[in-house]
């Protein structure tokens, strides 16, 4: 029994080994050099033109699949004031590119559901409340958690002013 596993794991490896060897060479040219050739140029093949190639394209960056969104920007936590809102609340908020909307990110599920809306709004402060609704005591939940995004539109664009979160 112990040799036949021997020779399995060694046939796999030799196996393995080929394939590997088989595509590393696979675009390797004929005399061994791995280096690409040059391409022609217009003084080594008469009558024609090498065109001007500009910098190569840059690499792309993916976009993130969770957290924030693309286009959005963030508030920053020294313009959040969430002193008065209980521990578990969410406190990550994002505005619109013309500051005119709030963009409120939580995660519910199973019984836990999350609202918001704009209380009173001064040249200083904004007010959000936030409220947090959860299932009566011994019911049942399915066991879940998805991102959801709130907006909340304002008055006016956002600027310097304060957004104080609380509870409501």
């Amino acid at each position: 029994m112990r040799t036949t596993v021997k020779l399995l794991g060694a046939g796999l490896l030799l196996v393995t080994a080929t394939a590997c060897a088989a595509n590393s060479g696979a675009g390797a040219p004929a005399g061994g050099s791995t280096a690409p050739e040059p391409p022609p140029t217009s003084a080594s093949v008469p009558g024609t033109v090498t065109p001007t190639l500009g910098p190569p394209p840059s690499r792309t960056v993916g976009r993130p699949t969770q957290g924030i969104a693309p286009g959005d920007d963030v508030v920053a936590e020294t313009q959040i004031d969430a002193r008065l809102l209980p521990e578990g609340y969410p406190r990550t908020l994002t505005r619109s590119l013309d500051g005119q909307t709030l963009i409120l990110q939580a995660e519910e599920g199973g019984c836990r559901r999350i609202s918001a809306r704009v209380g009173e709004q001064t040249a200083q402060q904004v007010v959000v409340l936030v409220a947090v609704g959860t299932a009566p005591k011994g019911q049942m939940c399915p066991d879940y958690i998805k991102e959801i995004k709130i907006s909340l539109a304002l008055a006016a664009p956002l600027g310097t002013r304060t957004v104080v979160l609380r509870q409501g």
